[in-house]
């Protein structure tokens, strides 16, 4: 008999036959839904977010159904004080968060990992996300998982490489159809669940009118200003309305050729925007610095890779470490770095070796 091992199920088909493989291992599964966020009050016409009473009502019928124990715990004054806090202050503050990294690697991997070990008596926790965990030479790494288009290593690039060896992600070898034909095998409700793709606490998808719902003022109008001439151009709707490589949304008319957000000033209040080149970075500098491989510095003529963000594609780089900093050279210009997003750099082998916060791009 394999150990005891905690299934987050947000009540999708992903974690639901994530708990289904697992108990096919041989594994004692145990189904834990997470109450992150105050969601009660809404209503079947906004969009789908984890949490909401309906995923674990899904949660708990997919458990009775594969013959597991499942369990409502509520960690949501912890999500209120590490995420969304966090998510504004960031955006306030002029850069673009990405909550869902911080959630995996400070709650779930993290508070939520360190209380369920204690709840149930085993360190073992599992997720639907799609990604590995990979032994090389007896040494832990996040990997990319077999399915590209859906490959989440992006998101869990942050979690503590100390961490790595209580993981079990059993769907970064199979394919979301493959997912899907599982479920529907075992004829689980929730085999074509519609998937989220917004932030789950902002279940409508708009940012300004959430942090104006948080007693934030984001809607105060500012100036929109050419960052080559200083010629004011226009007048913006709230810099918080804004990130770095933005078009769309400026309210500017007869210009003669298309401007992008290149800069934001929050305490200035003003948005400066510039062509498409001013848009492109040959490096970054990046904080909060997980790093998975510490030989990888010192190794020279190894490719690495590295993602801007979740759905771009890996570029080409250099890096250089200085205590938790990292600086990234790319081998070709990318566009729209962006403070506040990610950078996740990967080896040849598509294993995370390192990932941090971007504080600013660099020409």
């Amino acid at each position: 008999m394999k150990p005891k091992i905690v299934v987050l199920m947000s009540g999708g088909v992903d974690s639901s036959v994530a708990a289904y493989l697992l108990a096919s291992e041989g594994y004692e599964v145990v189904g834990v839904t997470l109450k992150l966020w105050e969601c009660d009050s809404l209503t079947e016409t906004q969009r789908q977010l984890c949490c909401s009473p309906r995923d674990v009502y899904d949660a708990k019928t997919v458990a009775l159904k594969l013959g597991i124990k499942h369990y409502v715990l509520d960690f949501s004054s912890e999500f209120e004080n590490f995420v969304i806090k966090e998510f504004c202050d960031k955006y306030i503050s002029g850069v673009t968060p990405n909550p869902c990294v911080i959630c995996n690697s400070k709650i779930k991997f993290g508070i939520v990992a360190e209380k369920i070990s204690s709840i149930f008596a085993t360190p073992f926790i599992a997720t639907g996300h799609y990604a590995k965990i990979v032994n090389n030479n007896n040494d832990l790494y996040i990997a990319m998982a077999e399915d590209k288009n859906k490959d989440q290593s992006y998101f869990l690039s942050q979690v503590s490489k100390e961490m790595l060896k209580y993981i079990k992600l059993p769907l970064g070898t199979i394919t979301k159809p493959e997912v899907r034909s599982i479920a529907e095998k075992l004829q689980l409700k929730v085999a074509n669940k519609k998937e989220s793709y917004e932030i789950c606490f902002i279940p409508e998808g708009n940012y300004s009118n959430f942090l104006i719902s948080r007693g934030y003022c984001v809607n105060k109008r500012g100036k929109i200003v050419d960052v080559h001439t200083g010629k004011f151009l226009g007048y913006h709707k709230g810099y918080a309305c804004y990130t770095i490589g933005q078009r769309s949304g400026l309210g500017l008319k007869n210009l003669g050729e298309k401007k992008y957000v290149v800069k934001i000033d929050p305490k200035e209040n003003v948005v400066y925007v510039g062509n498409e080149t001013d848009i492109y970075f040959s490096g970054l500098v990046a904080k909060n610095c997980v790093v998975y491989d510490k030989k990888i510095f010192s190794l020279k003529d190894v490719p690495l890779f590295a993602k801007i963000r979740y759905k771009t594609e890996p570029a080409l780089c250099k890096i250089k470490m200085e205590g938790d900093m990292m600086e990234v050279k790319f081998s070709q210009p990318q566009r729209a770095v962006t403070p506040g997003q990610y950078v996740v750099v990967y080896n040849k082998e598509n294993y995370v070796v390192c990932s941090g916060e971007i504080v600013y791009g660099y020409k």
